[in-house]
């Protein structure tokens, strides 16, 4: 049976379309007064994260007037980066896990764990990774000091560091919660019955998650390859981490919705009591680290910078689609066996 979006909520099930996404991260990004809860609900539905796992962020658009001060171009408008968001709902990485959640419903029941440990050996690579990801492009962006405008900048910075801390479990206005990477490991615990260092120790190395790290990595620093010039890079840059934040988004809702199947068909019946928080915040948040990557590149990138965006949202599509259809490939080849 394919991968499809459930019309409505069944007990935790994410509900999940492209138009309900656009609507949410245009509500964020306008500055309505609407509450963040509601928001995500417009992306999610019955899943709530435990209150100790809720953050708070802060989106910081472009400054009053900034393009208007002499000397300085044109920003990007938001409609111009929303086409490029647009562009992406229709792109490979959006096949790529369809296919993936396709194949995740569908794994036998009495095979699960022999399937799934390879793929997970390959997702707990790839989550670690978009940390130095993330981490290099705040960097691309802070290396424009001297050459960009310094509120520019600044508002850009603001944005990006808080999807980054949030990886460490740092949040506005909180005491440091769990860093993402343990609750990773808590869900791993919790569905194997056993620690994910034993899963790492007796894996070979993560080809595929390893191979899009190189790539995230050579194409983040270089601007893809084809520019040395530092607001160029920054730009491409934004372009990379956009894209990257919008795609997580579709990614950890549409996992989250699989794995409350497989529960219900799966593991329920075999007493197992899934530790959620790691699914159900990336379900919640990347909706608004999509909307602060968004604001991010209103604060900084010149509007003649359009094709070095399209090309870093491309770049990061392409392989990020390889990834996920390679352990899609994986799952095919374990159910198969």
């Amino acid at each position: 049976m394919a991968f499809t979006i459930p019309s409505k909520a069944s007990g935790a099930a994410v509900v999940r379309a492209a138009s309900a996404k656009r609507n949410a991260l245009a509500l964020v990004r306008s500055g309505v007064s609407t509450s963040f809860k509601a928001r995500r609900n417009l992306v999610v539905s019955n899943v709530a994260a435990p209150a100790k796992e809720q953050w708070h962020v802060t989106l910081h658009g472009p400054a009053p007037n900034s393009s208007d001060r002499a000397g300085l171009p044109q920003l990007i408008s938001k409609e111009q980066v929303q086409a490029l968001e647009a562009d992406l709902d229709q792109g490979a990485s959006i096949a790529a896990l369809r296919r993936f959640n396709d194949n995740l419903r569908n794994i036998p029941t009495d095979r699960w764990e022999a399937v799934l440990r390879p793929v997970f050996n390959e997702l707990c690579f790839n989550l670690e990774s978009f940390n130095p990801a993330f981490t290099s492009c705040l960097l691309m962006v802070q290396r424009t000091i001297g050459v960009s405008d310094y509120v520019r900048r600044d508002l850009a910075l603001k944005n990006l560091i808080q999807p980054l801390a949030g990886e460490y479990g740092m949040h506005n206005g909180q005491e440091q919660l769990k860093t993402h990477r343990e609750l990773f490991s808590d869900f791993f615990t919790s569905l194997f019955g056993y620690d994910l260092q034993q899963l790492l120790s007796d894996s070979p190395p993560p080809a595929a998650a390893q191979l899009l790290f190189n790539q995230m990595s050579r194409d983040i620093m270089t601007g893809g390859g084809q520019s040395s010039e530092p607001l160029e890079q920054a730009s491409y840059a934004l372009g990379y981490n956009l894209a990257i934040e919008y795609l997580a988004d579709y990614e950890k809702t549409w996992m989250l919705d699989s794995f409350r199947a497989l529960d219900e068909r799966i593991f329920r019946g075999l007493g197992k009591k899934i530790d959620w928080v790691f699914l159900e915040v990336h379900a919640e948040g990347e909706a608004e680290h999509a909307a602060i990557g968004h604001n991010a590149v209103l604060n900084l990138t010149p509007a003649d910078h359009t094709p070095i965006l399209r090309r870093a949202m491309a770049d990061h599509d392409r392989d990020f689609a390889a990834f996920y259809n390679r352990i899609a490939d994986m799952l095919e080849a374990g159910m198969s066996a």
